[in-house]
């Protein structure tokens, strides 16, 4: 079983994988850190301060967004090329190993089905190669085809020389697929706030990505299936009727999201004369939209977010919080996690024995896994949002939207970062680096680490509620 052989595989070398994944991003990070301080990635020809490049460094790597510097003014082209460099190679590199992960979660995938990876695809792995390739076709491609939008339109509309515009719609497609949030421009979005031209792309690309490539790649290939007789093409492969139960979580937890978060920020920011209140009504509903999107993934803004109501605030944590789909490049602790928690709280509160999601039951370790990195993340937002309120003069509103938008490897920036610290810095730092590794690590953990006890302890029942 693909399970058993990486289990003696990690035996035999000594380390876990976990520490393999970890210390892979840690280097690539210290390698980003000293390039970004040598100075020939500077605008100023000045070397960047140690901590300032690692802030950066780890937050490209995360694929975050989040910057204590003006990424636009700072950095040269060097500079932009390493943070894109960063941001690509830990994109792939840690939806790589998330594919991985579901192999070991499910100790089953179907390269014949493409990374369909719920009970219903089928074979064991056997072509490790075959699907990080297929992973890295789909990354190409979609960020190919926002590429040929932005460039089109910076040449066209914005009359960018022909370089600038090569550079900022390849450094921007990279950055949206792989839901990084960083932008070359001081104010981000805001810029094109009412050029549908580029934020309808940037954003279709964004949530497209946070669905997660199984997700995507069930799409792909039930259109191929629906096509082929049009086509007159055969393909060689088939498909269960119903979709997996992956997919339908992820499609109809994102609409939920989608539609619950536009809706709610909407209402909130319609009359707020500094972001929605000055636009019609059609450009408002777009914002709503965006800015419903991109706390969940990317973190690119099209508003203001400092001048955007506490309350608003609150229904973004929530959102950053959740994050995206699993195996995807987004962060949370992921639409299928707070999913099976809805359905673990509906099961008893209707005082059922079994969790059933449509009609299919999930297995109790997966509940354990859900209830351990919703856990887990909790406590670390808790304990990090107390640590800056200390040694911070910041309010804790500002301090918790920081808090999850690092921990959701988000970008989103209260305002704040650029006056943290150097020791709070570092702390940020730490939580992208947990935001991006701290779920799929737990999760390989459990994965790696079933026993099977050869005796039971008396039950007993201690009061709770």
């Amino acid at each position: 079983m693909a399970l058993e052989g990486v289990q003696s595989m990690s035996s035999r070398k000594g380390l876990h994988p976990t520490q393999v994944v970890a210390g892979a991003f840690t280097a690539l990070i210290l390698l980003g850190t000293f390039l970004l301080t040598l100075p020939i990635a500077t605008n100023s020809g000045k070397s960047t301060s140690f901590m300032d490049a690692l802030f950066t460094a780890t937050s490209a790597t995360t694929v975050t967004g989040l910057s204590t510097l003006n990424v636009e003014e700072h950095w040269n082209l060097f500079g932009h090329v390493v943070i894109g460099a960063l941001i690509e190679i830990g994109g792939f590199g840690i939806v790589g190993f998330a594919s991985l992960v579901a192999i070991l979660l499910e100790g089953k995938v179907s390269l014949k089905n493409r990374m369909l990876t719920s009970s219903e695809a089928g074979a064991i792995a056997s072509n490790i190669r075959g699907l990080l390739f297929n992973v890295l076709k789909i990354m190409l491609f979609f960020q190919a085809l926002l590429f040929i939008f932005l460039f089109v339109r910076f040449i066209t509309e914005y009359h960018y020389e022909w370089n600038k515009a090569l550079g900022h719609g390849v450094f921007h497609a990279m950055s949206a697929f792989n839901n990084a949030g960083f932008a070359l421009y001081a104010d981000n979005m805001i810029g094109f706030a009412r050029d549908g031209w580029i934020l309808i792309p940037v954003f279709m690309t964004v949530f497209i990505a946070s669905v997660g490539f199984p997700t995507i790649v069930e799409i792909r290939d039930r259109l191929r299936l629906k096509m082929a007789p049009i086509l007159r093409r055969t393909e060689n492969y088939t498909m269960p009727e119903q979709w997996s139960l992956n997919s339908r979580i992820t499609l109809w937890g994102s609409f939920v999201l989608l539609v619950g978060g536009a809706v709610m920020l909407g209402i909130l920011e319609w009359n707020n004369p500094k972001t929605f209140g000055p636009l019609p009504w059609w450009d408002k509903i777009f914002d709503s939209i965006f800015a419903s999107v991109m706390p969940r993934t990317a973190g690119f803004n099209s508003v203001d977010v400092t001048q955007m109501h506490p309350s608003s605030w609150l229904i973004s944590d929530i959102l950053m919080f959740v994050g995206g789909a699993s195996v995807s490049t987004s962060g949370g602790i992921k639409i299928g996690t707070a999913v099976v928690l809805f359905y673990i709280v509906y099961t008893e509160v209707r005082g059922e024995t079994a969790v059933n999601i449509g009609n299919r039951r999930l297995p109790r370790s997966m509940q354990r896994q859900a209830l351990t990195i919703v856990t887990i993340t909790s406590f670390v937002i808790v304990g990090a949002s107390m640590l800056l309120r200390l040694t911070t003069p910041f309010t804790l509103d500002q301090i918790l939207y920081l808090v999850f938008s690092a921990v959701g490897t988000v970008g989103l920036d209260p305002g704040i970062v650029s006056s943290l610290p150097e020791a709070d810095k570092l702390l940020v730092c730490l939580l992208m680096l947990f935001g991006r590794l701290g779920p799929i690590v737990v999760a390989t953990s459990i994965a790696l680490r079933r026993t099977r006890r050869h005796f039971e302890y008396p039950k007993e029942r201690p009061l709770i509620g």
